[in-house]
């Protein structure tokens, strides 16, 4: 066979599987510009909601405009409205159903619990059922009982609520006045451990049963792809349950090629950021610590500590600008 004959052969055969094999790179590569863009929305959307949250919690006073649900109302209703617009759907009913069955639930998380905005099946006035969202009771950051028989209910900073069993009595404070009954408790990383599996793990499982619910739902509002479990990396969580503010979960809007979309947002601004990590002089050396660092809660009692050396700081950054140097101990 002539070599000008063997060339043409291989391109009757081989060209259409390069063309294919093209067409499903640029397939791919569209299907993550579709993703991303996805990703952009979502976070813009949370912190925009997050936003319009803490200004309206600073506007809450006694007259009553301004109440801690309506604020949290308001957050919803500019969260859905920014994904509709994105979206392109804004005014009509049927797009915007769509869009926002592809959240199947919004969880508030506030000082001292959390609250979901998720489906719920509910008779109306005139006796037929509802389907349709709505919000659920506040549930505290609760943890199993301890040894001794005290069951803790914790919140996103140091202070716990601990209630005795066999007596009945309960009590509030900071976690460092019931070292003595709880062993966790006798350092600021066992306390820690302790709350943010609590927190994490109360929130994980109300989740769970709202993407539950939704799916039992779905069918008869026209979704037809089933939501499971997200999933969330322990970095995430830690990172989420530090502060005040929203966790959105969207899954299914539409893609190209592979899996269905899913994507997870933290509430990207905070609400309130407290002063987290604390800075001090110590043998002629800057450094910054987090609040409740075991190496900084000895030095701080050392007789000769400079405690008008102490200053806060709200992140890593901020201290780093003005020349404080990371703990080792804590590494923050």
């Amino acid at each position: 066979m002539k070599l000008t004959s063997f060339a043409i052969l291989f391109v009757i055969i081989i060209g259409p599987f390069l063309c294919i094999s093209g067409i499903q790179a640029r397939i791919m590569h569209k299907d993550q510009e579709l993703r991303a863009y996805y990703d952009q929305v979502l976070d813009n959307a949370v912190q925009d909601a997050v936003f319009i949250l803490a200004r309206h919690r600073r506007l809450m006073s006694g007259d009553g405009r301004y109440t801690l649900q309506n604020t949290r109302e308001i957050a919803v209703s500019h969260l859905l409205d920014s994904l509709f617009f994105s979206f392109g759907v804004y005014g009509d009913e049927t797009g915007m159903i769509r869009v926002k069955g592809c959240v199947p639930v919004v969880i508030f998380l506030e000082h001292d619990g959390y609250l979901a905005y998720a489906l719920n099946q509910y008779e109306g006035p005139d006796g037929y059922t509802i389907i349709d969202y709505c919000w659920y009771p506040k549930k505290p950051y609760s943890g199993s009982i301890e040894p001794g028989g005290y069951y803790v209910s914790y919140s996103l900073d140091d202070t716990v609520t601990v209630y005795d069993v066999s007596n009945g009595q309960e009590a509030e404070g900071p976690f460092s006045d019931f070292a003595a009954m709880i062993p966790q408790f006798q350092t600021w990383k066992g306390f820690e451990t302790a709350r943010l599996a609590a927190v994490s793990q109360s929130v994980e499982k109300d989740l769970a049963s709202h993407i539950a619910r939704f799916n039992s739902f779905s069918s008869r509002m026209g979704v037809t792809h089933t939501f499971r479990f997200p999933r969330i990396e322990d970095a995430d969580w830690i990172r989420a349950l530090t502060d005040e503010g929203m966790l959105v979960f969207a899954q299914g809007f539409p893609v190209l090629t592979g899996s269905y979309y899913e994507s997870n947002a933290f509430g990207g601004a905070r609400i309130l950021k407290r002063p987290e990590l604390v800075g001090y002089e110590h043998e002629g050396k800057l450094t910054y610590c987090k609040k409740y660092c075991d190496h900084y809660l000895y030095i701080s009692g050392l007789p000769g500590f400079l405690h008008e050396s102490v200053v806060s700081f709200t992140d890593a950054r901020d201290a780093a600008s003005q020349g404080y140097y990371p703990c080792d101990v804590c590494r923050p």
